[in-house]
This record gives C-alpha cells, structure tokens and sequence, in this order.
C-alpha cells in the first residue's frame, strides 16, 4: 500500500485500513475539520464493522478534531506523535477517549 500524498487520498483509503474484526461491536461518527491548504471536511462512520468517509460534516459526531491539514498529515505519517500535537494544541479533540478507540481500530501508514 503506497503512502496517501494528500488528505483526499487519506480518507479514501481509510475504509481498507480499517482492522474490521476488532471494528465489529464499534459505532461511532467523527466529524475531521482540516485547515489551510489541502484541507477540507470529512465524516468518518464505523458501523458493524464497516468504514464509510463522506466528504463534508455529515450527521451528529461522537468526536470532532480540528486540525491543519498539514499537521493531521504529519500525524497519520508518524512523523508527528498524536501525544504531542494534542499537548502543543496543534490538533483538538472533543471526545478523547473516542478518538483514542478510533486510532487502534486502523493500521498504521508508516
């Protein structure tokens, strides 16, 4: 699987990285705001295993993050850790726990 070079291509592949047996008992909905060049707004939806992405704020989220584009980049990448850009207030996360759920149910890129 080769290396998503912009947000688009991020949340298209997010449905094939998604680990669906641990998925199976999980729902949730996470609203994705990223700033700046590249940005944009996704709707990610885990529902009985399964993974959809919508482009746009779509329904009521259980999480919403906001970030720039670049910095959520960087995260996904590995080349900036989760920990950190959440203490420096370079990313937001309404729901924690949520998001900490979310981040174990997909492979990793890097």
């Amino acid at each position: 699987m080769s290396l998503p070079q912009n947000i688009q291509e991020l949340f298209t592949g997010m449905p094939a990285r998604l680990k669906a047996a641990e998925a199976a008992d999980k729902n949730s909905v996470f609203h994705f705001d990223l700033s700046g060049e590249d940005g944009g707004q996704y709707t990610v939806k885990l529902e009985n295993g399964s993974c959809t992405v919508d482009t746009g704020l779509v329904g009521e989220a259980k999480c919403a993050v906001s970030a720039t584009a670049a910095d959520f980049m960087d995260i996904e990448l590995g080349k900036l850790r989760p920990e950190m850009a959440f203490m420096m207030g370079k990313i937001k996360i309404s729901n924690l726990p949520e998001m900490m759920t979310f981040m174990q149910l997909f492979t990793k890129l890097a």
